[in-house]
């Protein structure tokens, strides 16, 4: 709390100095219109302030109260594409004229965080999916991970159906970044039953790095960074209330969330609570087979997988001419029950049910992830100097039946695995640009995490890591049509973890003898990265993309020193010392042809990894009881490759048809197998009919239908079993309803309709021969209230 207090003092005085600076101010004029010259009443952001306005009917629009600088000015309208440009203002700017092209498809989000230069999708030389609030909800699948899905390259990892994780084509764990509000998300994510400490209720937009983002962000970006965008502030004297209720029907999950957000003279603030309740979750099966036993499901619900959450987050902040700065603080509680035949032999007995299938019993999960965030965006010249600091605590519990697997007395409590994890960031970014055709971005980041462990086991020890980098990254616009950029990075990180050793027991007592389950272990390393690409705007129509890069990771303190049951993971889990520094190269490219009816984008990719660190089987079990196969951690030379084929075709106005399809190879090239947990194929298609009715009681409307076809995955590491392909549906109903002025928003969804009995190879209980949920049916009602 003294860390919050100071930084919230700090915060404040920082706003309060910048905000006594004032600077001679200039504005912006011009008119948006459409190809014919109409007038457009376009909506106009300055993108660097989240300034905007809205034009007129004739299309005239004025951005007043600006200072000397460069901007990014950025237009959208329903119905017509985006427009970016950059605009160095150093005088009024007058009769400014945008003109914007029709599309038969839904408003672009050209406002792209992750892009560094703060322009469209189209000048960045990776491929980015963006999502808004909007799309989350109608896809809300109770968390933030399993949401994405729909996207193609993005699967996820599964523990039930409250804990998930993202893979970015086949790749997760630390080679994915998790970015919120500029902060590199730090929560164990090592671990496969570890999901994402965050609120699927409190994610405005997201964008999708596919590939390399490591230079930019660090290197755990080698795979694909997710960067989760908060909201545009509000325009002054604004006070917005939102509603929002959820229910699904196979685990009667209930969610509720409320949100206040408002502007006082550019003083804004925005605060959110969610809570969400679930039951034990149905399977279409009464029984199960594991290690040649068939057991019970009783009443074809999975025994303790209840679970609920908690979240609550606050940001205030300032907006002037000179820039933005913002403080958030949030806190997320989740307690989920795991399965019991996932610790120790599953038998009949420890799966009947007790109780109501409300009861969190043990084995569970009960997980805290503090965090206070300040974010701050300051003209300095003409340029922009972009300072993001964040502190988070995350306190990680595994609880369970009090055990020390034979090896000393039973200890009191049932605190089985407590992790304990402090993490401060910083980020610091210089943007200049001198010109329409330079833009150039100076960066550093410093990371250190404090790791402490409690709890009667042991697989983590604890740790101190200290990593920071430096970058230079610039882009270079050779004609309006051919923008290439390039840039290098240098990183540097140290590990410091401790010994553990663990008392020697005879007949429960002790011998004063221990056994060591690592060693202290201290390691430096240093090594350079960089990346390059291009994008080649041939025409209105076609786009080509080449992005290469060579980056490399460091191996986290559980891939050196783990040596302990995972129950988690049904495993024991066994580190390795003499790991090396894990390097990659990757080469990704991307072909779209976009018309008014008709989009196709096609992301082939290939990347080499020297030294590629993964966590196999042994097909050997583990002397410690109860604890299964034995899994170590290994590094090996491998080859990655795949890609995704996306199309969107308008057959009339509001009727859409779209399939995405998507790929994953790869091999292990000493072992000549693929390596596990590798995501089978996958093929979206999905037709959805949308209509407008401004004026009446239904104000929008849509529908849509959806089927995901998956192939069987046979390209299996040894030890690891394939999985069987399915086919699952999908289908959903959506309005807006105007009663006098008030809007409401209601969505039903229906998922797995057929409650089809299949296996997801991501699954950790697919270890167990434990099929995914049955059928689910999702409602959603949405209250937005305009206080003032």
């Amino acid at each position: 709390m003294k860390i919050i207090k100071n930084t919230f003092l700090i915060y404040c005085l920082t706003c309060l100095a910048l905000a006594s600076y004032g600077q001679q101010t200039f504005q912006i004029s011009g008119r948006v219109v459409s190809e014919t010259g109409d007038g457009l009443p376009a909506q106009i952001i300055l993108h660097e302030l989240q300034k905007g306005t809205v034009a007129d009917i004739d299309g005239a629009f004025l951005l007043s109260g600006l200072r000397a600088g460069s901007y990014h000015l950025h237009v959208t309208m329903l119905g017509y594409k985006s427009h970016a440009r950059t605009v160095i203002l150093n005088e009024n700017i007058e009769n400014l004229e945008i003109s914007l092209r029709e599309t038969s498809f839904e408003l672009e989000t050209l406002t792209i965080e992750a892009n560094p230069f703060k322009n469209g999708p189209l000048e960045h030389s990776q491929t980015i999916e963006v999502v808004d609030r909007a799309y989350l909800e109608r896809n809300s699948s109770g968390t933030f991970a399993n949401a994405l899905e729909k996207l193609p390259g993005i699967s996820t990892i599964n523990t039930g159906v409250g804990i998930s994780k993202p893979m970015i084509r086949g790749l997760s764990f630390n080679r994915i970044m998790i970015n919120d509000r500029g902060i590199k998300q730090e929560g164990q994510q090592w671990g496969a039953d570890h999901g994402l400490e965050i609120d699927p209720f409190d994610v405005d937009r997201v964008e999708v790095i596919k590939g390399p983002g490591s230079l930019i962000y660090g290197s755990d970006g080698m795979a694909g960074v997710i960067n989760i965008v908060p909201a545009a502030m509000p325009a002054p004297g604004i006070m917005n209330l939102d509603l929002m209720s959820t229910y699904r029907s196979n685990n009667n999950m209930f969610g509720h969330t409320a949100m206040l957000e408002g502007n006082e003279n550019d003083i804004v603030y925005k605060a959110r609570f969610t809570a969400q309740d679930y039951e034990d979750y149905h399977i279409p099966t009464d029984r199960f087979n594991y290690a040649g036993y068939v057991l019970p499901v009783y009443n074809s619900r999975l025994k303790n997988t209840a679970g609920q959450e908690r979240h609550f987050s606050f940001m205030t902040g300032i907006r002037k001419e000179w820039g933005k700065s913002t403080l958030t603080v949030s806190r997320f509680h989740q307690l989920a029950g795991i399965f019991p035949g996932a610790v120790g032999i599953p038998n009949s007995y420890s799966l009947q049910h007790r109780g109501d299938h409300t009861d969190i019993d043990l084995p569970n999960q009960n997980n805290t992830h503090i965090k206070v965030i300040s974010n701050t965006k300051y003209l300095l010249g003409r340029n922009w100097v972009e300072v993001d600091l964040g502190y988070q605590k995350n306190i990680r519990q595994e609880n369970s039946f009090p055990h020390t697997h034979g090896v000393g007395p039973t200890p009191e409590g049932t605190l089985a695995l407590g992790l304990d994890l402090d993490t401060y960031t910083a980020n610091v970014r210089y943007n200049v640009t001198k010109n329409d055709m330079h833009q150039t971005i100076y960066g550093f980041n410093f990371q250190h995490m404090v790791n402490e462990k409690s709890g009667f086991e042991f697989l983590l020890p604890e740790f101190n890591t200290t990593q920071g980098g430096a970058f230079y990254f610039h882009e270079y616009k050779h004609t309006p049509n051919l923008i290439l950029n390039a840039g290098i990075r240098v990183d540097g990180a140290r590990h410091d973890i401790q010994e553990h050793l663990q008392p020697i027991y005879n007949r429960l007592e002790p011998t004063g003898n221990f056994e060591q389950r690592n060693p202290d272990i201290n390691r430096s390393l240093l090594n350079f990265s960089g990346a390059g690409g291009l994008s080649w705007i041939i025409n209105q129509s076609n786009n080509v993309k080449f992005n290469f890069g060579s980056s490399f990771r460091i191996p986290t303190a559980i891939e050196l020193a783990s040596n302990g049951v995972h129950h988690g993971n049904f495993r024991h889990e066994v580190g390795n010392s003499s790991l090396e520094s894990e390097r990659s190269y990757q080469i990704d490219l991307s072909y779209a042809f976009r018309n008014r009816d008709f989009n196709l984008v096609l992301s082939p990719f290939a990347s080499y990894y020297d030294g590629f660190i993964y966590l196999a089987p042994t097909g050997r079990f583990s002397t410690l009881p109860a604890a299964s196969m034995l899994w170590e951690y290994r590094q090996n030379n491998a080859v990655f490759a795949g890609g995704e084929l996306k199309t969107e075709y308008a057959i009339t106005k509001g009727l859409l048809i779209s399939a995405a399809a998507e790929y994953v190879w790869n091999i292990n090239l000493d072992t000549n197998l693929p390596l596990p947990l590798t995501p089978p194929f996958s093929l979206l298609s999905r037709m959805e009919y949308n209509k407008q009715l401004p004026g009446k009681v239904l104000e929008n409307f849509y529908v849509f239908v959806e089927v995901r076809a998956v192939s069987t995955q046979n390209r299996v590491d040894r030890n690891e079993r394939v999985t069987d392909g399915y086919m699952l549906y999908e289908s959903g109903v959506g309005m807006d309803l105007r009663f006098y002025r008030q809007l409401i928003r209601l969505n039903v969804t229906g998922q797995n309709l057929t409650d089809e009995y299949y296996f997801n190879h991501l699954s950790r209980y697919r270890l167990l021969n434990l099929p995914e949920q049955g059928r689910n049916i999702n409602f959603s009602i949405k209250v937005p209230i305009q206080l003032k």
